[in-house]
């Protein structure tokens, strides 16, 4: 029997069951973040969403209400303690009746793949970066993981590419979605540029900023080396660093290494992210390695032109000459080189932000991502509507 939801969608038979799965959604990163969202917007009158981590949190518990939620304290998977919560995880899946497990990391893959074994059920693993630090024996462990694994969600083309090339997949077997940007949230017209004052910023500075926390794969060393180039040229500009973590100090002594200190400025994880974009004109992004950027979708939604060293997700995003510049060649001389050129054309700036903004609209607004995901699952379970 069909019915039709509020939001005028038509719902037959039994919402789908799908348990999104995580070591944790307590860290303020990218993939924590992407399983919260989704278990928010999943729609509830065609999905019964339950997330279950290996470790609690208050995020975790933000979700009470939301959908169901579960913990299964494991602080390794080969130990007695994971196999006792291996089993309870288990029980919890058939109790349930879960359709679909979808593991968002390598630990939470293993713990999909073995309680799931000698059953139905579906399940999806993921690959939200390209992999760049995996060993032989990771690359093995997914191998063997793939045995029993229905789909595997990427979230880029490269992404997807390193998987199909590593893991010897048929290409079909890999499904590429893209996480959202929350337009409500990240938006032009959103944020309130002067919340930067208190970080020391002059006023009359145009600012060119990388939101990233300070880790050592993001590589905010080659953005400091560049901007000391940029600044040599202009006369107006200064840099922001948007983000937190262990290597503040570091970056700090090496900004003063290269004479421009008083031209450079860090949030420490402090303030709105929104409001650090509606004070810059560009945003950069100078990772070794990248999956699909939150920051660059967010440099778009907020009407910036994105440069980013060309790794990864981020030609998913950037259309190079158009939205932005991917920069092929790592060195500070050639990603200061469309900094210059962006800053001294303020018309081809802004032309860049607008279509930005638009390729953001049409491609990564979180609705239509969450879609694509939901066309994901449906399809998996479409062909014989699995239960355990």
């Amino acid at each position: 029997m069909e019915r039709t939801s509020e939001a005028g969608v038509a719902v037959t038979g039994e919402r789908i069951r799908v348990c999104l799965l995580s070591d944790t959604v307590g860290l303020d990163a990218g993939t924590e973040r992407q399983v919260v969202e989704t278990a928010k917007r999943l729609h509830p009158d065609r999905f019964d969403v339950h997330v279950c981590c290996l470790e609690d949190s208050p995020q975790l518990r933000s979700l009470e209400g939301v959908c169901h939620i579960a913990v299964f304290p494991t602080a390794s998977v080969n130990s007695w303690s994971g196999v006792v919560q291996a089993r309870a995880f288990r029980q919890y899946l058939r109790h349930h009746r879960i359709q679909i497990v979808h593991a968002y990391m390598n630990k939470t893959a293993t713990f999909a793949v073995l309680t799931s074994l000698a059953s139905n059920r579906i399940v999806i693993t993921s690959r939200l970066n390209t992999g760049y630090w995996y060993t032989p024996r990771f690359r093995m462990m997914f191998r063997v993981l793939n045995l029993r694994t229905d789909a595997i969600m990427a979230n880029s083309l490269e992404a997807k590419r390193i998987a199909v090339e590593n893991e010897l997949l048929a290409s079909d077997r890999v499904r590429v979605v893209y996480q959202g940007v929350d337009m409500t949230k990240f938006n032009r017209g959103l944020g309130d540029p002067s919340a930067c004052d208190g970080l020391g910023i002059p006023r009359d500075s145009r600012v060119v900023g990388i939101v990233a926390n300070l880790r050592k794969v993001k590589d905010h060393a080659l953005f400091l080396r560049s901007a000391k180039i940029v600044a040599s040229q202009v006369d107006d500009v200064v840099f922001l660093l948007a983000g937190r973590g262990e290597l503040y100090q570091e970056l700090s002594d090496l900004a003063s290494e290269l004479g421009i200190r008083d031209r450079v400025f860090f949030t420490q994880g402090e303030g709105n992210i929104m409001d650090c974009l509606a004070r810059m004109c560009i945003g950069c992004l100078t990772s070794f390695s990248e999956g699909f950027s939150n920051a660059i979708m967010e440099y778009m939604a907020a009407g910036l032109p994105a440069v980013a060293i060309d790794v990864g997700g981020n030609r998913d995003a950037i259309l190079d000459g158009e939205t932005g510049y991917l920069v092929a060649e790592r060195s500070p001389e050639a990603f200061a080189r469309p900094l210059i050129e962006l800053l001294r054309n303020e018309e081809l700036r802004a032309g860049m932000g607008v279509k930005g903004f638009q390729r953001c609209v049409e491609h990564f607004e979180v609705g239509k991502t969450i879609g694509q995901l939901e066309e994901l699952y449906e399809s998996l379970v479409r062909p014989a509507r699995r239960t355990v």
